[in-house]
């Protein structure tokens, strides 16, 4: 009895002396980039996730963006931006949101509370619109959604249950098949031109763009870990970047882009050329695709660089410019313009960190 008497006083004492465990502040912008990554601390700023597994629970007061195989997001932000090919979110977006995937969830307990835009294959929406949402979608359901603005659907299937309220106006494709419970919307229910076909469809070309923004993601890891002196290079060639400096650079890349087609034609005018074409023919391919990593990475470290203080992490610094490369890209309009400079600039940045470097005597 006495034994038993005290083992209860000491797991009593254990118990009061146990203080709960309390999640720290990171008080700058914060990036982690691994194969699981969870996020259990609160931000006072922006944070960027990337890994196969994606998870975040904790606040952040800037703009969350989210990249993997599965995005999982439970807790707070201002701005969100989930990309993904499994997207589950039951957190709160105070503001606009953006999310891109293959099979996407929004959760009973969602609160989206300004505009959102979803693209995906298969989505379920069960949480609450503040404002507007756009959907660009294979088969969406609507379980029990609340959405006080209007609602545009690019889907083929549609389907939308009697615990579903619209507050505001529905649109949908007149070729679209869709079950609906006209008591679930306040507004009005327009049909829209038919959907184009699937080679042609928004959803097509947003995914075409997805899966090749997590290209470029491994291309750039796999350089940043095999020949991560090309990127400190880099650093100190525009370690002070103005805008001479950016004409400079401008001017190299189309400059290289105009004269190496006319370079590789006369070669193969002369069979003794041919060989040489194809191997500059070969490398030309290559510097244009990489020149978007290139760009990207001085985007990201020149931002880097203005706006957060700490050490440069090469692996988020370069992450974070090739998403801000594809958000920018999405946007109709500026989306030529701006692939068109990602590319000059991306080759200039080449010519100035590789090309330069291996026709100089040092």
């Amino acid at each position: 009895m006495k034994k038993t008497f005290k083992l209860l006083v000491c797991l009593l004492a254990l118990f009061m002396m146990a203080r709960p465990v309390q999640a720290k502040t990171i008080d700058h912008f914060h990036g982690e980039i691994d194969s699981d990554v969870k996020l259990e601390d609160n931000v006072e700023g922006s944070t960027i996730l990337a890994g196969s597994n994606t998870e975040m629970t904790s606040q952040a007061d800037g703009v969350s963006f989210m990249a993997g195989n599965k995005v999982e997001f439970s807790g707070e932000s201002e701005y969100g931006v989930f990309l993904g090919n499994s997207i589950d979110v039951s957190g709160t977006v105070n503001n606009d949101v953006f999310i891109a995937g293959n099979i996407i969830d929004i959760k009973k307990n969602a609160e989206l509370k300004r505009d959102a835009v979803i693209a995906g294959a298969d989505i379920e929406l069960n949480g609450s619109i503040g404002r507007n949402i756009s959907i660009y979608a294979t088969t969406v359901n609507f379980k029990g959604a609340k959405i006080d603005g209007n609602v545009k659907l690019y889907a083929s299937n549609i389907e939308i249950d009697d615990e579903t309220k619209i507050n505001g106006n529905l649109s949908y494709p007149e070729d679209a098949t869709i079950k609906l419970s006209k008591d679930s919307v306040k507004g009005e229910i327009v049909k829209t031109d038919a959907i184009q076909s699937e080679d042609n469809s928004f959803v097509t070309t947003m995914m075409g763009k997805f899966w090749s923004f997590l290209s470029l993601m491994l291309v750039f890891a796999v350089l940043s870990l095999a020949c991560s002196k090309l990127f400190v290079r880099m650093q100190k060639e525009y370690d002070k970047f103005d805008f001479n400096k950016g004409l400079e650079v401008f001017t190299k890349g189309l400059m290289i882009l105009i004269f190496v087609p006319i370079i590789i034609f006369v070669l193969f005018l002369m069979s003794i050329g041919i060989p040489l074409a194809l191997i500059l023919l070969a490398l030309y391919f290559i510097i244009m695709y990489l020149s978007t990593i290139f760009t990207g990475y001085l985007i990201g470290y020149k931002l880097w660089q203005k706006f957060f203080n700490n050490d440069i992490n090469m692996l988020v610094v370069g992450i974070f410019g090739l998403a801000i490369l594809f958000v920018l890209n999405l946007i109709p309009g500026i989306n030529f313009i701006v692939s068109a400079l990602t590319m000059i600039i991306g080759i200039g940045i080449i010519y100035d960190v590789i090309l330069k470097k291996l026709g100089s005597s040092d």
